[in-house]
C-alpha cells in the first residue's frame, strides 16, 4: 500500500545568499510511539518542519484512531488521516523482547522520541527514558500524559473530553442555567497539549546545540488545558470567586457575543469603547449611547442581560448580511458564525493555502489542512499523508541494516 509524498511547498525558500535552505528541522529524525490524539499532533507538527517522523504501531492493530471512519484500519480513519500527516510508518511490537531490542539497536541514530502512554509503560519494558538515555544521551525524550508522572491521578485514564471537564473547559462552556454542560467541539485538550509538546521539543532541541545533552520532557493534559483558561483563571485564584458559563461572550466585555439576526447568529465583538462607542450609530439606535446602564464597560457588564435583550430585539428585524456590512462600514469587529463547511469556502482560505492535496490509496488524492506555520527563510509544509499501518516498515529497517532475512525472520515472530 504505497503512497507517494505531496511535494512540499516552499521548498526552493531562498537564504540570504539566495542558496535554497532547507525546513527548520531537516535532519532530524523522531521515534513516534504516539496514538490517538495529542502525541499524533505534535509528531504531525514536528513533521510539518521537516523532521523525519517515524511513527510506530502495534503489527495487525495499528493505532486506535486508525477505526474511527469507515475505512479498513490499514488505511485510517480520516480522523486519523488529520492527526497523522508528515510522517512514515512502521509496523513494530516492542512489548516483545526482540522489538524492545530492534529499539534499543536503533535508538543511536535517533534525536527525539515521543510517547503518551500511561507513567511506567515505556520503562517496564526497557526503552523508558533512563534505558534510551544510557544508550543515547543526546536524545530529547518527550512524555505525555494525562494527569502528570506522579500523584493520586497520575494512573488514571484520560482522553480529551475527560480532560475538558477535568480541566474547567466545560465548566465554563455553554449557556449555563438548566442546560447540560457542554465540550468545545474541537479536541482542544489533544490539540492544545501536542503544540506544546511540539513546542517544548523545538526548545529542547535549540538548548542541545549549546549543551550538547539531551533531556526528558515532560508534558500533561491537565496542565495543558488549564492554560487555556490563562485570561480568566486569575479572577477565580486572586478574587475567589467561580466562573459559571458564558455562551458565545466573555465575562468582562459587553457586547462580545453572537446575536440572533433575522436569518442566523453573527458576532459582535466590542472589545474597547472606542468600538461600542460607533455600534449605536452604526445600528441606528444611537439613544443607547447616552443610556446610563451601558456607558462604560463596568456598567455594560453589570446591565449585560438588558443590553443584550435590546440589542437582540434589533437585530431580529433584519438579516445578517444587513447588519454585518453596516457594522463593518463603522469598523467594529463582526463576522457571520460560520459552519465548518463554510469556512472552507471562504477566498480567504485559497490565499493561505489552508488545504494541500495529499495521495490517498482509495480516493487518489485528498484536501487535507495545511501546517498554520508560515516561515520565510526555511520552508514549512504538510510533506506527505498519513502513513498506512507499516507502509514503511521495510525502507525504514533496510535504512538501519536490518536486512530481507532478517526482517522475514521478525515477521515471523510477530515483531514487525
Amino acid at each position: 500500500m504505497s503512497q507517494s509524498t505531496v511535494k512540499p511547498g516552499g521548498a526552493a525558500t531562498a537564504g540570504a545568499h539566495g542558496a535554497p535552505r532547507p525546513p527548520a528541522l531537516a535532519g532530524i529524525r523522531v521515534l513516534d510511539f504516539s496514538h490517538q490524539a495529542a502525541g499524533p499532533w505534535a509528531t504531525s507538527l514536528l513533521g510539518d518542519l521537516g523532521a523525519d517522523v517515524i511513527k510506530v504501531e502495534k503489527p495487525g492493530r495499528g493505532d486506535g484512531i486508525r477505526y474511527a471512519g469507515a475505512e479498513g484500519f490499514e488505511i485510517g480513519s480520516l480522523n486519523f488521516w488529520g492527526l497523522n500527516r508528515s510522517k512514515r510508518g512502521i509496523a513494530l511490537d516492542f512489548m516483545i523482547p526482540e522489538g524492545r531490542d530492534l529499539v534499543l539497536r536503533m535508538i543511536d541514530r535517533f534525536d527525539v522520541v515521543l510517547e503518551n502512554f500511561r507513567p511506567g509503560v515505556m520503562d517496564r519494558h526497557g526503552i523508558g527514558y533512563e534505558a534510551l538515555a544510557a544508550r543515547n544521551p543526546r536524545l530529547i525524550y518527550c512524555a505525555i500524559t494525562a494527569f502528570g508522572p506522579t500523584g493520586p491521578m497520575a494512573q488514571k485514564p484520560g482522553m480529551d473530553l475527560i480532560l475538558q471537564a477535568t480541566g474547567g473547559i466545560m465548566g465554563v462552556t455553554g449557556e449555563g442555567g438548566d442546560r447540560p454542560p457542554v465540550k468545545a467541539a474541537p479536541p482542544v485538550a489533544d490539540i492544545s497539549t501536542g503544540i506544546y509538546a511540539a513546542y517544548a521539543v523545538a526548545a529542547a532541541l535549540f538548548e542541545r546545540e549549546r549543551s550538547g545533552a539531551g533531556q526528558k520532557i515532560e508534558i500533561n493534559m491537565l496542565d495543558s488545558v488549564i492554560s487555556l483558561l490563562s485570561d480568566v483563571a486569575l479572577k477565580v485564584r486572586v478574587e475567589g470567586r467561580d466562573i459559571p458559563p458564558f455562551g458565545s461572550g466573555h465575562p468582562d466585555i459587553v457586547p462580545y457575543q453572537a446575536f440572533k439576526a433575522r436569518d442566523g447568529y453573527f458576532i459582535i465583538a466590542c472589545l474597547t469603547n472606542a468600538f461600542w462607542k460607533r455600534l449605536p450609530g452604526a445600528i441606528g439606535h444611537p439613544e443607547l449611547l447616552d443610556d446610563p446602564r451601558f456607558v462604560r464597560m463596568q456598567d455594560r457588564v453589570r446591565h449585560k442581560a438588558e443590553l443584550v435583550e435590546i440589542m437582540n430585539r434589533i437585530f431580529a428585524e433584519q438579516d445578517m448580511a444587513h447588519w454585518i456590512a453596516r457594522i463593518e462600514a463603522a469598523d467594529i469587529p463582526t463576522c457571520k458564525v460560520n459552519s465548518v463547511k463554510d469556512v472552507f469556502e471562504m477566498p480567504q482560505i485559497a490565499v493561505n493555502q489552508t488545504l494541500v492535496q495529499v495521495p490517498h490509496p482509495t480516493r487518489g488524492t485528498m484536501e487535507i489542512l495545511n501546517t498554520p506555520i508560515r516561515m520565510q527563510g526555511s520552508p514549512s509544509t504538510v510533506t506527505r499523508g498519513a502513513p498506512g499501518l507499516g507502509e514503511h516498515t521495510d525502507e525504514v529497517l533496510e535504512s538501519f541494516g536490518v536486512g530481507a532475512a532478517e526482517r522475514e525472520r521478525l515477521r515471523s515472530l510477530g515483531v514487525i
